[in-house]
């Protein structure tokens, strides 16, 4: 069994639709181009006439994942990898557990374990998962590639709960009669819901190396420069030379719209109808209440937090 997506058409497909749509096509505020189709352009490089190839990409390869949890960053990561899948032309791709999104503007609403596409986002990634697709991309003869984000425990349950108090996801156990607690109740309830979340992050954390990198997310968020640097960790990780340095040079355009200190609203989530960050003021009372936890529940945070290398 190959791991090769073949798109043989794909190129021909694409500068036909560019002159159709070149004269209606304006100028998007979004740094890296104008749409979709512009993005995936800058992955055909020619020189001289224009020659029909066959277009390889890393996933022909590769088994790619995604992989996040909830509060630790999911949207941030998510929303960078998918401008990262589409610049270099990515046009299918799948997501775990009926989350129902993806990391490809194209055909993303595929359940991973119905079918199995190369690119794959994974919004609970545990251990098993990392192991399982380990030896699914060592029994075709492939590698796994992947990606995944992490945050100090204690700030995603007081992230949690500062989501989910004003009503965010109201279809979420999570969200289940947190709005009506104030934080003195609401935190250490939060505590109880997000252990098995932060038990899976710990988990997969520990057996990611050597085919998942793992960004942090103080890291992403802490400046510009920062993140930045987390970009280029994660491009020269999961693709280091099998892409052009033009396509190196779009992809850190394209993603500096999700920099929570650069951005504006054009980022992917600009439109979403829940705003993914948390006021700071709320986030202080939140943390405020933390040590309100039950002891032995709050010595678990705190033994997931080494694991996690934030003690």
């Amino acid at each position: 069994m190959q791991l090769a997506w073949k798109q043989p058409l794909l190129l021909m497909q694409l500068l036909v639709l560019a002159a159709a749509t070149e004269e209606c096509e304006k100028e998007s505020a979004e740094p890296a181009g104008s749409s979709l189709l512009q993005k995936q352009l800058l992955v055909h490089e020619t020189v001289g006439a224009v020659a029909v190839t066959r277009v390889t990409h890393p996933w022909d390869k590769h088994i790619f994942v995604v992989g996040t949890h909830h509060k630790a960053g999911s949207q941030l990561l998510r929303n960078i990898m998918a401008h990262f899948f589409d610049i270099l032309g990515a046009t299918v791709s799948c997501q775990y557990d009926g989350h129902g999104d993806s990391v490809t503007s194209l055909n993303r609403e595929n359940e991973c374990t119905l079918f199995p596409a190369p690119i794959r986002f994974h919004n609970h990634i545990s251990k098993d998962a990392i192991l399982q697709m380990k030896k699914e991309a060592k029994d075709m003869k492939g590698d796994l590639r992947g990606v995944m984000i992490v945050r100090d425990p204690l700030e995603m349950v007081a992230s949690s709960y500062c989501y989910h108090h004003r009503g965010a996801e109201s279809w979420n156990p999570m969200e289940k009669g947190i709005p009506e607690m104030g934080p003195e109740e609401g935190v250490p309830e939060m505590a109880k819901r997000m252990l098995m979340e932060i038990k899976d992050m710990a988990e997969a954390y520990e057996v990611s190396a050597p085919h998942v990198l793992v960004v942090r997310y103080e890291h992403l968020t802490h400046s510009p420069e920062h993140f930045d640097a987390s970009v280029e960790k994660i491009m020269e990780f999961l693709v280091g030379d099998e892409i052009t340095e033009l396509q190196k040079s779009e992809i850190r355009r394209a993603v500096r719209v999700e920099d929570l200190h650069r951005a504006s609203d054009l980022g992917i989530s600009a439109e979403n109808r829940f705003n993914h960050t948390n006021d700071e003021a709320d986030m202080e009372a939140a943390r405020a209440a933390l040590p309100l936890t039950p002891a032995d529940l709050y010595a678990e945070y705190v033994k997931y937090r080494e694991v996690l290398g934030y003690s």
